[in-house]
């Protein structure tokens, strides 16, 4: 009897635990979602726009077992990305389409890899986002160097992910016959990513820009760009040359620049990396940021962070290096960066490295969302549980006001 009693003592807790879980609210026309989805194994962004229209940035593995893979490793993380992507799409006009997609640049961290990829049945290998676009279909997918691949070369290209770029061309010409649109990134556009259900009603009040790509930077005036290097490109790493994007929903501002660099340091030949800076001033200030590169040694310089001052920092992470300590304790120095913002991760691979001190500036780890809400003047931060498969809300931060 009184092992009975105990399991029912114990059904009755878990059953309390169950029905205490809180979930995301529903999206709802007028509300922006910005999910940062936490595999462990490469970035991938995905937006809801006011209207319903939907952008991917990036589809990331980089098929290192060594990197702890979540939920699990029961799937790629390419199919796990698509999971959570259709969970959201199910309140959306179109649930099986992605409107856009967009690759930042050519790393397998950001577009898949050939280590641990999948065999296809239409000609090219599964990893990263040629996985995802076996569960959904994209209408437009964009990347930095389309058609010719050939800046700062062809073997620049070729050699940023050897092995997978011809997969992805494979995938591209296969997505293209069957209805998908290609374009290239071009630096300084303001409607090349824009709402497709319902534009008029926002019109006013919702824009993506286009900041920078291939080392071109925005001017800040109509939809020019300029060079910001005057040595050899092709002695950039891959990641100098990352489209970078803002967008503006009301008072509400974000910032996406995959892997762009804010520095040197000394494998590298060029000096011409610091494309933060220049980033920052036509950028000015945002509310939300995904740090450059993972918050890796080249990134978030001082200038940057004080330019942009974003209130929520998001860094999605793989490695014990994201972030190393050194750019954190700059993130959250005070004399570097005048106003601190909260900080928020994906996965804690890297808090053993970190230390406890510089860790404990972290709210809890997992899929974050960004939630504008109607109108762009306020917005809310929610962290969803990436160990499963329902998304259960773990932390929610206080309303903010945008634009403050």
């Amino acid at each position: 009897m009184k092992k009975l009693l105990s399991f029912f003592a114990a059904l009755a807790v878990s059953f309390s635990i169950a029905s205490a879980q809180e979930y995301l609210p529903k999206w709802q026309e007028g509300y922006m979602d910005i999910h940062t989805i936490a595999t462990g194994r490469g970035d991938a962004t995905f937006v809801v726009m006011p209207d319903g229209t939907t952008l991917m940035i990036d589809a990331g593995d980089n098929g290192k077992l060594k990197d702890p893979q979540h939920p699990d490793t029961t799937r790629r993380a390419g199919e796990w990305q698509a999971i959570y992507m259709k969970k959201v799409m199910e309140d959306l006009p179109d649930r099986n389409k992605v409107d856009y997609a967009m690759i930042t640049h050519f790393h397998d961290d950001h577009m898949g890899a050939v280590r641990q990829m999948l065999p296809g049945s239409n000609g090219y290998g599964l990893s990263g986002i040629t996985l995802v676009g076996e569960f959904v279909d994209f209408g437009t997918l964009i990347d930095r160097a389309y058609p010719d691949y050939d800046f700062p070369s062809k073997k620049n290209v070729n050699n940023a992910n050897k092995g997978f770029m011809p997969e992805y061309h494979k995938f591209v010409e296969h997505k293209m016959a069957h209805g998908m649109k290609m374009e290239k990134f071009d630096v300084g556009a303001l409607n090349q990513i824009r709402m497709l259900n319902n534009p008029k009603k926002y019109r006013k009040n919702f824009e993506i820009r286009n900041l920078a790509a291939n080392g071109e930077v925005w001017t800040g005036k109509g939809e020019d760009a300029e060079k910001q290097y005057k040595g050899d490109p092709k002695l950039f790493d891959e990641n100098v040359n990352s489209c970078a994007i803002r967008i503006t929903y009301g008072n509400f501002k974000y910032y996406n620049g995959g892997d762009l660099s804010g520095g040197n340091w000394d494998i590298y030949k060029s000096k011409e990396r610091d494309m933060e800076t220049p980033v920052a001033k036509v950028c000015g200030k945002v509310d939300v940021i995904k740090a450059n590169h993972h918050g890796y040694y080249d990134t978030c310089n001082g200038f940057f962070m004080n330019t942009l001052s974003p209130d929520v920092v998001i860094i999605d992470a793989r490695s014990n290096n994201h972030p190393v300590p050194s750019t954190m304790a700059r993130m959250t120095d005070p004399l570097v960066w005048t106003e601190q913002g909260e900080f928020y991760i994906t996965v804690d691979k890297a808090r053993e490295k970190l230390s406890e001190e510089l860790w404990s500036h972290f709210k809890p780890w997992g899929h974050i969302v960004v939630r504008v809400y109607d109108g762009g003047k306020e917005y809310q931060v929610f962290v969803l549980d990436a160990d499963t498969t329902d998304y259960p809300i773990i932390y929610k931060s206080d309303i903010k006001t945008a634009g403050k």
